[in-house]
């Protein structure tokens, strides 16, 4: 089934089209692309452990079905779990994209939401900056396409070990991107080990 997963790869490579148009240089692609890709990753567990208990105890009691999810501390989002609303969901209205963009990042448990970097002060450290990167690109006109392009790539069907398959040949991309353009490095290796943690 990893040959399926590396169909996405052209998909994640559709958001660095944007980035180009915007004027981002290549050696910068790391830092736009992979809170997004985090995002993905993290949203997809979500949804495949809701169906998982969905199938166990039901959702016909959704206070109960929230508490058990919970309580396997498996990370939370209340859009995603209570509403089973999705990233694709929130980017078929551009109208009120904004506002439920950032509800969303804001619905995540503490914890993701810290590995995220949603709403990072200047002076925390961030592993990700969902938040500021979004905030550039929304200055650059771009955020609504780049977050819709991510939201139409689907990782549910895949576990760990083959998202992890798609993020290696993201990652050697890049390595050749910044030899491509020496100067300006940046290596996402903790970060993909971080959000590989998360998603284990």
């Amino acid at each position: 089934m990893s040959i399926n997963i590396l169909k996405h790869e052209s998909d994640v490579w559709k958001t660095a089209d944007l980035l180009i148009g915007a004027g981002i240089k290549q050696s910068d692609f790391p830092k736009y692309m992979m809170p997004y890709f985090a995002l993905l990753m993290v949203e997809s567990r979500l949804i495949r452990e809701a169906k998982r208990l969905e199938e166990e105890i039901g959702r016909d009691n959704i206070e109960d079905f929230v508490e058990m999810f919970q309580l396997e501390g498996l990370g939370y989002n209340d859009y995603v779990i209570r509403k089973n609303k999705s990233l694709k969901d929130i980017c078929k209205n551009d109208k009120t994209f904004d506002v439920d963009f950032h509800s969303y990042l804001k619905s995540f448990d503490p914890e993701t939401k810290y590995l995220l970097g949603v709403d990072k002060g200047t002076e925390e450290e961030k592993f990700l900056d969902i938040s500021g990167i979004s905030g550039q690109l929304k200055k650059k006109r771009i955020l609504f396409e780049t977050v819709k392009v991510w939201s139409e790539i689907d990782l549910t069907p895949f576990d760990n070990s083959e998202i992890t398959t798609l993020e290696e040949h993201i990652k050697r991309k890049w390595a050749d991107i910044s030899a491509e353009t020496a100067g300006e490095q940046y290596t996402p290796d903790d970060i993909i080990s971080l959000i590989t943690e998360l998603i284990v």
